[in-house]
């Protein structure tokens, strides 16, 4: 299992504008999850920098891009418009009660 060295913390540390206690348990938190371990209680729920880092690095989330992030302003307006096809509400007074 690959180990985070210091330096690689530091580095995230920098990159990220985090505390060095964020970045250190955002490098304990991809660990556990990379070694399927269970995190401990104070890891999950605890409010400081330690903790947050952690869940950050545990809880992997996939990036999926945002609509802000388009260049093609086109392409994010598509889903908002109506489909082409309308189809009709069916009154349930001009429909049979038994299908007979």
């Amino acid at each position: 299992m690959k180990v985070i060295s210091k330096e690689q913390i530091k580095a995230l540390m920098e990159a990220n504008g985090w505390s060095i206690e964020r970045a250190e348990g955002y490098a304990d938190g991809e660990t556990y999850r990379r070694r399927d371990e269970k995190p401990s209680a104070y890891a999950q729920i605890g409010i400081d920098e330690y903790s947050q880092g952690f869940r950050a690095g545990f809880y992997e989330r996939p990036n999926y891009p945002s609509p802000a992030n388009f260049t093609d302003f086109s392409i994010a307006r598509m889903t908002l418009r109506k489909p082409a096809e309308v189809v009709e509400s069916v009154d349930a007074r001009t429909v049979a009660a038994h299908g007979g």
